[in-house]
C-alpha cells in the first residue's frame, strides 16, 4: 500500500510522463519506487505541516496575532493535541523508508538527508511535547504497536548523533534529485545540518555546557560548513502549480483563508511603529477602507474584550491570496547570526563579534523579506545594545511565520519579556509550555504514556521536560 501511495504522489507532483506507463501497470515493483520520487512528497508534506501549524498555532502562541472568534490557543483552553504528533510521525514514517531505500541503494546522500529531516523533525515532536516515542516509533511491521516514550535529554542525543553522521557521510560533489528546498545541492543540506545543529545546542544551553560542542562547529568551517548567506535558507517555495500549494492559501481551496487573518497584535504593531521598521507595510493590511496599519489588538483576550474584527488592522493579505508568497519556513540564515550573537554575548562562543552577528541577523531578516532596510536602522534605530531586550525583540520579529520557534525561544529564554498571559487567559496567568499529549495515546499507549506524564509532573500544558 505504501508503494502505492508513492506513485500515486508522482503521479500529482511530477509533470513528466517517462516511465508513467510502467508505474502505473506495476505499482509494486520495488524498482519503481526510488528515493528522488520518495523526497518531494516528504518535503511537500513536511512544509504542510509547517505552514498550516504557523498560521493557525504558532503566530498565536508567539502572539503576534490574535483569533477574534475560535480563541482557545488564545486563552489557553487547550485540551489533548494532536497537531505535531499524528502529522509529523506520519512523515517520519516517509522518512524512515527514504533511508531505506537509500541505505539499500548504498547512496550515502539521500541517508543525510533523511537523517537531517529526522533529527529536525523529532526535535519540533519532543520540543511541543516532552518525552515521546523516538526508539521504537513508526515499528508496528515490527510488532511494536505501543511504543515507549523516550526522554527529552536522550532525544537529544540522538539528534545530534543523526547530525553529525549525516555532515559526515555527505557527498557535496554529487548532487540529488527531488530536492524542493535547495535543489539537489548537497553543501547547502550540509549547511543546514549544521546550523540546526547550533539551534539546538543553543536550546538546551541552560541545562548541558554546549561551550566545546558550539566552538567544534564554529571553529572549522570546512568540516561543518553553516548557513553564510540567505542564499543557504532553509525554505519550501510553493510553485502554485496544484498540488504543490498550501491550503493555508485561497488558491489552495482550505477552510475559507480568512480563518487564517487573525488580528495583529499590539505587541507585533508596536514593535514596528516604534522603529519605523517598513516590514509592517510587507507583513500588516490596513484596516478596511482606510490606510491604517496600526490598529492591533493586546493578545489573551476574551472575546468579549475584543471587539469587531472591522476595528482592526490585519495581518497581510497577499499571503494568503496569493499561492507562492506563503513559504515553509524551517530555519534562517538571520535566525543562525541571532544564535551566535546571543553565544557571544553569554561567553558561550568566544568566535567573532557579538554586535556584528546581530547587525548581520537583522539585515539578513530584510533580505529575507524583500525589504529595504533604513540606513539608519542598526545605528540610530536598532543599534545593539547587549543590555536590552533588543536582540531579543528583533530576533521575535525575525522568526515572524517560522513554525512555533519564536515560542520554543520564548520558552528557552523568556524574550521578549512582553509575552505574557493575556486578561482573558484561563491557566492562571502563565504561557503555556507544552502540548498535552493526544488522547489516542491515553487509551492505545496508556501504560507508556502514564509513565511519561508522571515523569514531567502531569501531562498538562504547564509540566516541565529536560531543558525548560
Amino acid at each position: 500500500m505504501k508503494k502505492i501511495i508513492y506513485v500515486l504522489t508522482l503521479v500529482l507532483l511530477s509533470s513528466c510522463t517517462e516511465g508513467f506507463e510502467e508505474l502505473n501497470t506495476n505499482p509494486n515493483d520495488p524498482s519503481t519506487v526510488t528515493e528522488e520520487l520518495v523526497l518531494p512528497s516528504i518535503l511537500l508534506d513536511l512544509s504542510n505541516i509547517t505552514v498550516n501549524q504557523t498560521y493557525a498555532f504558532g503566530d498565536i502562541i508567539g502572539q503576534y496575532g490574535a483569533n477574534y472568534e475560535s480563541n482557545d490557543i488564545d486563552i489557553y483552553r487547550w485540551q489533548a493535541d494532536d497537531r505535531f504528533w499524528s502529522p509529523m510521525y506520519k512523515v517520519l514514517q516517509n522518512v524512515k523508508d527514504l533511508k531505506t531505500f537509500a541505505e539499500t541503494n548504498n547512496d550515502t546522500n539521500y541517508k543525510a538527508i533523511s537523517l537531517i529531516l529526522e533529527a529536525y523533525i523529532y526535535s519540533v515532536i519532543t520540543d511541543a511535547y516532552g518525552d515521546v516515542p523516538m526508539t521504537e516509533a513508526n515499528k508496528t511491521l515490527e510488532g511494536i504497536t505501543a511504543p515507549v516514550y523516550d526522554k527529552q535529554e536522550a532525544i537529544y542525543t540522538a539528534i545530534f548523533k543523526k547530525l553529525e553522521e549525516a555532515n559526515t557521510i555527505v557527498d557535496i560533489s554529487k548532487k540529488i534529485e527531488g530536492d524542493k528546498i535547495y535543489d539537489g545541492d548537497l553543501n547547502k543540506w550540509k549547511k543546514f545540518a549544521n546550523s540546526l545543529h547550533l539551534r539546538l545546542l543553543m536550546r538546551i544551553s541552560n541545562v548541558k555546557n554546549v561551550k566545546v560542542d558550539m566552538e567544534k562547529i564554529i571553529n572549522n568551517p570546512d568540516i561543518y560548513p553553516i548557513f553564510t548567506s540567505n542564499q543557504d535558507n532553509a525554505i519550501y517555495n510553493y510553485s502554485g502549480v496544484f498540488p504543490d500549494i498550501s491550503n493555508v492559501s485561497k488558491p489552495g481551496g482550505g477552510r475559507g483563508y480568512e480563518y487564517y487573518l487573525p488580528i495583529p497584535t499590539t505587541h507585533f504593531l508596536d514593535l514596528l511603529n516604534a522603529n519605523n521598521d517598513p516590514r509592517l507595510e510587507l507583513w500588516i493590511s490596513p484596516k478596511k477602507d482606510t490606510d491604517n496599519r496600526t490598529l492591533g489588538v493586546v493578545p489573551g483576550q476574551s472575546l468579549r474584550e475584543i471587539g469587531r474584527p472591522a476595528d482592526f488592522s490585519s495581518r497581510s493579505n497577499e499571503f494568503f491570496e496569493s499561492a507562492t508568497k506563503i513559504q515553509g519556513i524551517f530555519m534562517t540564515y538571520s535566525e543562525l547570526n541571532f544564535i551566535l550573537a546571543e553565544a557571544v554575548e553569554k561567553n558561550i562562543i568566544a568566535t567573532g563579534v557579538a554586535k556584528e552577528y546581530y547587525d548581520t541577523a537583522v539585515k539578513a531578516s530584510f533580505i529575507q523579506w524583500g525589504v529595504t532596510m533604513p540606513v539608519d536602522f542598526l545605528t540610530v534605530i536598532t543599534p545593539y545594545d547587549n543590555s536590552t531586550e533588543r536582540l531579543y525583540e528583533q530576533k521575535w520579529l525575525a522568526l515572524y511565520h517560522t513554525g512555533i520557534e519564536p515560542w520554543l525561544d520564548w520558552k528557552r529564554t523568556d524574550k521578549p519579556s512582553f509575552i505574557k498571559a493575556g486578561s482573558g487567559n484561563l491557566n492562571n496567568n502563565v504561557v503555556p509550555v507544552r502540548l498535552r499529549y493526544p488522547s489516542l495515546e491515553q487509551s492505545v499507549n496508556t501504560t507508556n504514556y502514564e509513565q511519561a506524564s508522571k515523569a514531567m509532573g502531569g501531562d498538562n500544558i504547564n509540566a516541565s521536560s529536560w531543558w525548560w
